[in-house]
């Protein structure tokens, strides 16, 4: 199999809007609160310890643009704690998280949500400039209208909002239940990644592998292991192709 039939197969097999990416890991340790902020900023202290960026800084999307208007759909795998050790709670171990809580509105430009679940892997929409000094978004509620298992979310600029697994159906896997569609907010230009917790995400554990596909330009960002599975399928198919007009 030589290096021009790889390439073809990424170019034709694939698509050319594919992008392979070695993993979108996003930390437990990784805070919402801390998107878009200047290098040195602290927030959201308690448990013997204060955040920062950017060592508790949240994950920015790259390789997946999108517009005002575009639909984003998540794959993700992985689970966070709110401190050392397993989850706890109800229903633990998965990107929707365990028990519903209330995540400390710290504000400066960025809410946090009413009720959400603890231990979720969350997102937050920002524009080209620092929330810092900003005016706070209203703050989203999961617990009310159909709750985390709404079929599509608008959010708007600086709220952070629930994703877990990206599926209406909770706790029950990745191919559980519908696809969820977030809705890219006008103004917005960049999306980051984190965790939900009330304070101190500096000694949280866990992480979360996250896919991305924006529905309108059919961008994608897969991690690597489900990239290969793909590739290795693609390769089969071609190389059972190449070998009969071989032998033919």
């Amino acid at each position: 199999m030589n290096k021009a039939f790889v390439g073809a197969l990424l170019a034709i097999g694939l698509g050319s809007s594919l992008t392979v990416s070695a993993a979108i890991v996003v930390p437990g340790a990784a805070n919402p609160n801390l998107a878009g902020r200047a290098s040195g900023y602290t927030c959201c202290g308690g448990g013997g310890g204060t955040d920062s960026v950017p060592a508790q800084a949240p994950v920015l999307v790259t390789g997946v643009p999108f517009s005002a208007g575009n639909r984003l759909t998540f794959s993700v795998t992985g689970q966070s704690s709110v401190g050392p050790g397993a989850p706890t709670g109800a229903n633990p171990g998965t990107p929707d998280g365990s028990s519903l809580f209330s995540m400390t509105n710290y504000g400066d430009g960025i809410s946090a949500p009413l009720s959400v679940r603890v231990d979720a892997l969350m997102g937050v929409f920002l524009g080209a400039s620092s929330p810092t000094g900003a005016a706070t978004p209203a703050q989203l509620d999961f617990s009310a209208g159909s709750g985390l298992a709404f079929a599509s979310l608008n959010p708007l600029v600086g709220q952070i909002f629930f994703i877990g697994d990206g599926r209406t159906t909770l706790n029950q896997g990745p191919s559980a239940g519908l696809a969820q569609e977030f809705i890219v907010p006008v103004g917005a230009t960049r999306l980051f990644l984190g965790a939900s917790d009330g304070f101190g995400w500096f000694n949280n554990s866990g992480d979360f592998t996250v896919g991305i596909k924006n529905l309108d330009s059919g961008t994608s960002v897969i991690p690597l292991p489900a990239a290969a599975w793909l590739l290795l399928g693609g390769l089969g198919v071609l190389g059972g192709v190449a070998r009969r007009r071989a032998s033919a």
